[in-house]
């Protein structure tokens, strides 16, 4: 079971990489530049990434397996990960303007990828159903807590709250999250000919951002900013997956939920916390570093954890 999980997880992490790695040699070798960056940030963010949110959820369209007990666990997830990480960050990150980068790495899973692939390679179509339908709400959670923090540290002396405020209402991924749950509560018919062209749209998000990824990687800024990675590396795979993963079981989840929720929340680092990064304006060399570190180490700490798991019969 340990060594087909672990195969299963290089399998949907290897691609990653290779993705990644193009985008870095590509800029290497001057066939992309900053330009390319910038622009292709701002079409993932406001379009790509939007559509295939969309379109995943009113394609999952039944809610009626969702456990109310395992969604609210999700969210109470999400926001304990996003105070700890605050937290951490006031006391040991520098300097300050890279804060926001960094509690956005540690609390951020990459849920859509790695989160849907891990959870349906060890539970299967009842896995991927229990994962997609707590995606679409942690996502939103994600979203509002990533502008947030990103907002107050890009402000250059005082915070508008009602900037920020505004910021979340605009923000595209939240925007496409509320209207696919709209469609789906009130079973509004889509059109095929717009879900098929979403779609196209849609996949082209991954790709798309995984090359700028590697563009934006700096081997400079990994030197600079060791430490900085080392502990959002530290956090994102195995300290806030442990404390959530133990509290989980502290309230009495067992089997797929505590697997699902264990696998959600080990996930590395998400793909789209660069291109919100390098959108807002934030440090986006070093929130492509932490993608690349995390999506690597992840892939032993998720194995070993579901392991053990598995091993006390647990999950």
């Amino acid at each position: 079971m340990y060594l087909s999980i672990l195969a299963d997880t290089f399998n949907v992490t290897g691609p990653i990489f290779i993705l990644v790695m193009i985008g870095y040699g590509l800029k290497r070798i001057g066939f992309l530049d900053e330009h390319f960056i910038q622009i292709s940030s701002k079409l993932v963010f406001s379009l790509c990434l939007p559509l295939l949110l969309f379109v995943t959820i009113i394609k999952i369209g039944a809610v009626d397996s969702l456990s109310l007990d395992v969604f609210n666990f999700s969210i109470l997830g999400c926001v304990l990960a996003f105070v700890l990480s605050w937290l951490v960050a006031i006391v040991l990150v520098k300097p300050r303007q890279d804060r926001g980068v960094f509690v956005q790495g540690c609390f951020r899973s990459n849920l859509g990828v790695v989160g849907l692939a891990l959870c349906v390679n060890a539970y299967g179509d009842e896995g991927l159903a229990l994962a997609s339908l707590l995606m679409a709400s942690m996502t939103v959670v994600y979203n509002i807590l990533s502008v947030i923090v990103l907002s107050y540290y890009q402000s250059t002396l005082t915070v508008s709250w009602s900037r920020i405020g505004l910021d979340i209402v605009k923000n595209p991924l939240i925007v496409a999250i509320l209207l696919a749950f709209v469609v789906v509560w009130l079973a509004l018919p889509v059109p095929t000919v717009l879900v098929a062209a979403g779609t196209y749209l849609g996949n082209v998000a991954l790709p798309l951002a995984l090359l700028g990824t590697g563009a934006g990687i700096s081997l400079g800024s990994i030197r600079q900013s060791a430490l900085n990675t080392l502990l959002v590396t530290l956090m994102r795979t195995l300290i806030l997956p442990f404390i959530i993963t133990l509290l989980a079981l502290q309230l009495g989840f067992r089997g797929i939920s505590l697997g699902v929720l264990f696998l959600l929340f080990i996930s590395p680092t998400a793909t789209a916390s660069f291109i919100m990064a390098k959108a807002m304006g934030a440090n986006a060399a070093l929130a492509a570093n932490v993608i690349v570190v995390t999506t690597l180490v992840s892939l032993f700490t998720c194995s070993l954890g579901l392991f053990v798991l598995k091993l006390f019969q647990l999950a």
